[in-house]
């Protein structure tokens, strides 16, 4: 009988990481004050967005084996009033381990 091997295990976690966003998501200019977000069907902002600046601190998986796919979408300020809506946009995220800084 020949000897076969198993396939290394996949394990991870929760945990959290910083996620930034520059003003250059902001296609018309202006700077990120606000983000809707969500992490697959693991975890999400608040129902009413994340207000005040462009960092969010998202529950994710971490870890071996861990893969994340963050959907978001931007309000940027421009001209002290105007705040307009960005693009939904995804990015995937593989963490090892928890408080790691990501900027997009």
């Amino acid at each position: 009988m020949p000897l076969t091997l198993a396939s290394p295990a996949q394990a991870w976690s929760g945990g959290n990481v910083w996620i930034n966003f520059g003003s250059w998501n902001c296609p018309s200019g202006g700077s990120v004050v606000g983000i809707y977000w969500a992490v697959d069907n693991y975890s999400s902002g608040p129902a009413e967005g994340d207000w005040g600046d462009n960092v969010i601190y998202p529950r994710v998986r971490v870890g071996s084996g861990a893969y994340n796919t963050i959907s978001y979408q931007l309000f940027c300020k421009k001209w002290g009033w105007y705040t307009y809506q960005g693009v939904v946009s995804q990015r995937d995220l593989s963490p090892y381990q928890s408080g790691l800084s990501y900027t997009y």
